[in-house]
């Protein structure tokens, strides 16, 4: 009796809930799916009518997207083309332009130096032209404009062995104080890393660098001073700016050191442009013109 009525229970009561739900589920699924495949209506042969025509649409996206893929891709090639030749034509000019600017440099720097030969030739043959002469290297010495050989100092300084900030640095506030202090105990000529100093010349920082005029330069700096070499070195410690240099040394660590030389060659400056001028009147006041 008992048996019975188990038999005539769903099958769901003697099976567990989970494993009934997961042993049904798909069955019922695929159920609704045939219904509803049968209901939309069924053609000559027990064969489902199409609803729609997907294939075509699709078909016609993917034309769409293609062509547009392969325009994009041939656009993109002929502007890597049209990149690269103009790319290659202005290298080209920039190189052509380069020689002729450095032709053009060296042809001036010969005319200049003709110049110079045919004006200290006209001087020195006369007693009134050398005396000219004299007086144009004076100026030229001090103005920076002319090459200076003869004796003085060097000094080297250089940021501390493994600098970690910039007050182990030199910067270019310290530069000025030295060359500051070497004009200031009767230098007649100074350079830094060979650059000439004149009364035009800005020594400043830009960025990590220092720089002298438009060059930048680097460590370490070597600043060299013509002038009386048995008193330069001496003076310069005793200076403001010597004494600087020296707390810069013990304090901080960057590197100085003065060595008297008996002979250094100094370059000349590069010479102003002559931007406006007018005559200066004679001792009888006319025009020296």
């Amino acid at each position: 009796m008992a048996g019975d009525e188990r038999a005539g229970e769903p099958a769901r009561v003697h099976v567990g809930l989970l494993d009934y739900i997961t042993a049904t589920s798909v069955d019922q699924d695929y159920e609704h799916v045939s219904r509803r495949r049968a209901e939309a209506g069924a053609g000559a042969g027990g064969r489902t009518r199409p609803t729609g025509r997907p294939g075509r649409a699709a078909l016609v996206v993917l034309l769409a997207f293609g062509l547009l893929v392969t325009t994009a891709g041939v656009q993109t090639a002929r502007n890597a083309e049209e990149t690269a030749s103009s790319r290659a034509t202005l290298v080209g000019q920039a190189t052509a332009r380069k020689a002729t600017l450095t032709r053009q440099l060296r042809e001036a720097a010969s005319l200049r130096a003709e110049v110079s030969s045919a004006q200290a030739r006209d001087l020195r043959a006369t007693r009134e032209g050398r005396a000219v002469q004299a007086r144009l290297d004076r100026l030229g010495t001090l103005a920076g404009t002319s090459a200076v050989r003869g004796p003085g100092v060097r000094v080297v300084v250089d940021d501390a062995p493994d600098a970690t900030g910039y007050q182990q640095q030199v910067q270019a506030a310290d530069l000025v104080r030295l060359v500051n202090a070497l004009w200031q105990i009767g230098a007649e000529a100074i350079t830094v890393n060979r650059h000439r100093l004149t009364s035009l010349s800005a020594i400043r920082d830009a960025a990590s660098a220092i720089t002298v005029g438009f060059s930048s330069l680097r460590r370490p700096y070597v600043v060299s001073a013509v002038g009386n070499p048995d008193t330069m070195a001496a003076d310069l410690l005793d200076s403001p700016g010597g004494q600087a240099w020296v707390t810069l040394q013990s304090t901080f660590g960057l590197q100085f050191r003065v060595d008297t030389e008996d002979s250094m060659s100094l370059p000349a400056a590069t010479a102003p442009t002559l931007r406006s001028a007018r005559p200066v009147a004679g001792p009888d006041g006319r025009s020296s013109r």
